[in-house]
């Protein structure tokens, strides 16, 4: 990645990401801000959310390709997220609603490895259908990384990033 950004393995970068790319309009409108006055130099998109297309349609028009897919398993109250898999219910992900649990520690008690991979690839498909190519993968709230419940999700997270040559950062 570093040779794509004209810099040699020696060289010594500091990379700024802004998390949330896609939450809201208004989240991309700050993110937007902070690439244009060079204050970031990448950003992790949240790709069940509602702003998720415009911030990928805004990096694929600017030219960016340091941005990160922020994979996401959880939702705030404010704001519930559905699954981007839709072809059938996620129902150990989500709620009688069809929302992601507001708490990472009920996801990870809970989640059927099966419907985590099932989710991860089709954020992962979303954001790459939409000119997307992921540098990187990190998650939304911690919720793959077991910090909450001690049940984690990394291996599968790990075989997701392997299937397209990303990295996966923890965070």
């Amino acid at each position: 990645m570093i040779e794509k950004w004209g810099n040699a393995l020696e060289d010594r970068l500091l990379i700024i990401n802004a998390d949330d790319f896609g939450l809201t309009k208004g989240t991309n409108d700050a993110i937007i801000h902070l690439f244009e006055q060079g204050a970031i130099t990448s950003a992790s998109i949240m790709m069940p959310c509602s702003a998720a297309r415009e911030a990928a349609m805004y990096s694929v028009r600017k030219g960016y390709s340091h941005i990160r897919i922020h994979l996401t398993l959880t939702s705030q109250n404010t704001n519930p997220l559905k699954p981007v898999f839709q072809e059938s219910a996620m129902k150990s992900l989500t709620t009688q609603e069809g929302c992601f649990h507001h708490e990472a520690s009920y996801l990870e008690q809970n989640a059927d490895p099966e419907e985590v991979s099932i989710e991860l690839d089709a954020q992962i498909q979303k954001a790459i259908s939409l000119g997307i190519d992921p540098t990187h993968l990190d998650s939304h709230a911690g919720s793959i990384m077991g910090i909450s419940g001690g049940r984690d999700f990394l291996e599968l997270t790990l075989i997701c990033a392997k299937n397209i040559g990303s990295r996966l950062t923890c965070h």
